[in-house]
């Protein structure tokens, strides 16, 4: 007999309001997220030296980013698409641009795509994100509000030592300060912030033009031209909630009593009705929790035969 459906008309109560903000007061977004960035990063740039890689997260959460590869992600080129040494003895000694030539094969078409979408998301941290967040009326917030965000975001620590900035600066403005030191920091880590344009003019005509064409093809693959991601799917706030909740998941799979899919369910119940993800029932998420093989995320628990 199959469970009975979520009622979307419900309203959240007290209690699951209370259990969000403990969500967020528990592990700050940062604290949350930070792993989420770095691990993505290594899938994106084609899980380089996964003998020694030590994984930081739960093993759906990989699935998940295979998942964004093919969505959010697809124009982004993994680093074996875009170079590949075809001479490791000789590369030490190739000092200019006619030595590496010969031991290094360079699609610059794909390092065009991948410049540009570094491009994108730095412009939108630099010049766009400030009105973004400005829209989202965090100005009008009362200082209680504000400093709960904040502390939300970045955790309480962070939000105690800089009190003081809360108060005087509008929340958009600190917000987009932070969001574009941790944009350039977070790119400033992949191999492809050198000057590419430099580097495909010195390496040929047929290399500038294959970089400029990337350029214009990877402007709007990852982030288009009105600020929205492009490439999202019917799941992908599901698929995004499921990482923003990997500590609690990672806990529940971990736990010395069995979980289920129905556990988890219950646990999702609470951020269904206030918004935070959308309304699925338990078929559906067995659905998405199916292993890979099925087009799912292979999320699961121990001993869980049947949830």
């Amino acid at each position: 007999m199959s469970e009975p459906k979520i009622k979307l008309s419900r309203e959240p109560s007290q209690a699951d309001k209370d259990l969000v903000r403990e969500l967020f007061y528990k592990f700050s977004f940062m604290e949350r997220g930070t792993p989420i960035q770095k691990e993505l990063l290594w899938v994106l740039l084609g899980r380089q030296s996964p003998e020694q890689h030590v994984k930081l997260l739960p093993e759906y959460c990989y699935n998940i980013f295979d998942v964004f590869r093919k969505t959010y992600f697809k124009g982004f080129p993994s680093l074996a698409e875009t170079i590949q040494i075809t001479d490791l003895v000789g590369l030490p000694e190739a000092k200019s641009v006619e030595a590496a030539k010969k031991v290094i094969q360079v699609n610059w078409k794909k390092l065009g795509n991948l410049s540009s979408i570094m491009k994108r998301c730095t412009r939108f941290a630099q010049m766009e994100a400030r009105e973004e967040l400005e829209k989202d009326g965090f100005s009008g917030s009362p200082p209680e509000e504000i400093t709960r965000i904040f502390t939300a975001i970045y955790g309480k620590e962070w939000a105690t030592a800089n009190q003081a900035m809360i108060e005087r600066e509008k929340p958009n403005v600190i917000i987009a300060e932070m969001l574009e030191n941790h944009v350039v920091s977070t790119l400033s880590t992949i191999p492809a912030t050198l000057d590419l344009e430099s580097l495909a003019y010195q390496w040929g005509p047929k290399a500038l033009a294959d970089f400029h064409a990337g350029e214009a093809e990877g402007m709007s693959s990852f982030l288009d031209f009105d600020r929205q991601l492009a490439g999202e799917s019917p799941r992908s706030g599901i698929y995004s909630f499921l990482l923003f909740g990997w500590p609690e998941i990672k806990a529940m799979q971990e736990s010395a009593s069995t979980k289920t899919l129905t556990d988890l369910h219950e646990w999702l119940e609470p951020f269904m009705r206030v918004g935070l993800m959308s309304y699925i029932d338990l078929d559906t998420l067995r659905d998405v929790c199916a292993p890979p093989a099925q087009f799912g995320i292979g999320l699961n628990f121990k001993k869980t035969a049947v949830s």
